[in-house]
């Protein structure tokens, strides 16, 4: 892009050679009327010699020389430097829970942590976290594929939870709430008799509700409470996998 530069130019005003001829010519025509009739005869000869000086003096003169004006130089165009527009950000899909007018939008998926796939004290706690990140990322979409996927075919909780969360997502309805919120998993990191690892934690799930498809509350579960929570988990092809998830109230720890 090129900025527009306009020169301004000074002309200089000249006297021209007629004009200065002219205002001599004046000048010698009152000389002129002031010389008598006798003065022609007496004078003839010096009029005559004057005329001639004056014109010789005037055919010697020239035009006075006017000081030549120079323009002003003009900076040469610039440019700007060349600017490229910044990329215009994608939209992002934004994250929008559950309420009574319709089921939540764009849930992010859980994704596995790179500490949970160590078989560890820490990898277990990091999976034990994930694992409940998935269950509540089923009941807010119907989706249990990814708490299914990292839990063990017998895991009979696990199951119950997955027809639940499809039938409650099916034809038009929805579940409001669900997510998890957990304390701090504690986890001794000893073999059991049956060859598992166990993690004991506080953990809560927010309001639950039902809603049919026309928007009309089918069932609420109220506030809950922190209730403890067990995970029984082994290590096997190089991951982790629950076996069972259950709570601790009428169970004995292995």
């Amino acid at each position: 892009m090129f900025c527009e530069c306009t020169v301004f130019w000074n002309q200089a005003s000249h006297n021209g050679f007629n004009g200065e001829t002219a205002a001599t010519r004046q000048t010698w025509g009152k000389a002129m009327r002031h010389t008598t009739v006798e003065q022609h005869g007496k004078h003839r000869v010096i009029l005559a010699l004057l005329l001639a000086g004056g014109l010789a003096l005037a055919g010697c003169s020239s035009p006075p020389k006017t000081a030549a004006t120079t323009p002003p130089v003009s900076a040469p165009p610039t440019s700007e430097p060349a600017t490229t527009p910044a990329p215009t950000p994608s939209t992002a899909a934004v994250y929008k829970p559950a309420t009574d007018k319709g089921p939540a939008e764009n849930v992010p998926v859980p994704v596995l942590p790179e500490k949970a796939k160590e078989f560890s004290k820490e990898g277990l706690i990091a999976f034990t976290k994930y694992w409940y990140s998935t269950l509540g990322y089923a009941f807010e979409t119907g989706d249990p594929e990814p708490m299914m996927t990292v839990s063990g075919p017998n895991c009979l909780t696990c199951q119950s939870i997955a027809k639940m969360v499809v039938a409650g997502h099916s034809e038009g309805k929805w579940i409001s709430g669900g997510k998890m919120v957990l304390g701090s998993p504690e986890a001794s990191f000893v073999l059991t008799a049956q060859d598992d690892y166990q993690v004991t934690v506080m953990a809560r799930q927010e309001q639950v509700k039902y809603f049919k498809a026309d928007k009309s509350l089918s069932k609420d579960l109220g506030i809950g409470i922190a209730e403890g929570d067990i995970l029984v988990g082994v290590f096997q092809d190089d991951h982790w996998l629950a076996l069972t998830v259950e709570h601790l109230a009428g169970r004995s720890r292995s």
